[in-house]
């Protein structure tokens, strides 16, 4: 058994905090507060702090576009409502069923009704295309087959560093909802954004104030449940 009072680099208040920060942080979808601006300086340290992410061979494929524009922000709000229809539509059905709690479907549909207010958006992304590394594992003389890994290895490299980047908006006090539904119409999206050809979007953060001052641990399902040691 690990002793967790073994000699440290992390002091016990600095471990304390980050603990705190990492089961505090979550997609905030119901809280984002649409009247306050957002000091700029402040999502420029969260994305510097993002940086160190780990990423695939440390090429660093990330780019990250800040969108305060009203117009571009509506532009996005939109092309994702759009796309989010499906998705509520069968979220409604699997509550209607019981499957799925009200509360989740009710946050994604403020997410909806809010998007084209928040203050900032963020939009990581990938400087190539899935197509792209599916490719280059083939040269390197992996089979067909390993198109699954090349895609883990290519979306790997970003995903950290959204995680990290929501992580350190949390520490400057910011609240930030992640989605990614607006993908799925990416000829829009490219066009508000102006993106050259061979760089993809990733995802979408909403990014504001939070509305009150507490968080707390969401409800998870035990350890013990998910847990398995050397097989499954």
């Amino acid at each position: 058994m690990t002793d967790l009072s073994a000699p440290t680099d992390v002091p016990t208040a600095d471990r304390d905090a980050v603990l705190r920060i990492l089961q505090t942080t979550r997609s905030v979808r119901r809280r984002l507060d649409t009247d306050r601006p957002v000091d700029l300086r402040l999502v420029h340290a969260a994305l510097e702090a993002a940086l160190q992410a780990p990423n695939g061979s440390n090429e660093q494929p990330w780019h990250w576009i800040v969108v305060t524009d009203p117009r571009r922000r509506t532009a996005l709000a939109r092309c994702y409502r759009e796309a989010a229809r499906p998705y509520l539509a069968a979220m409604t059905q699997r509550v209607e069923a019981g499957t799925v709690g009200r509360g989740v479907l009710n946050a994604s549909l403020r997410l909806t009704e809010v998007l084209d207010r928040v203050p900032v958006m963020i939009v990581p992304c990938l400087a190539s295309t899935p197509a792209d590394h599916v490719d280059l594992f083939r040269r390197l003389g992996y089979a067909p087959s390993a198109e699954h890994a090349a895609l883990s290895v290519y979306y790997g490299s970003i995903w950290p560093a959204v995680w990290s980047l929501m992580l350190a908006l949390r520490a400057h006090s910011l609240a930030s909802a992640v989605t990614a539904l607006h993908l799925t119409r990416p000829d829009d999206a490219n066009a508000i954004l102006n993106l050259p050809e061979g760089v993809t979007q990733a995802a979408l953060l909403a990014v504001a104030h939070p509305t009150g001052e507490s968080f707390r641990p969401a409800p998870r399902r035990a350890l013990d449940a998910v847990l398995h040691h050397d097989t499954w």
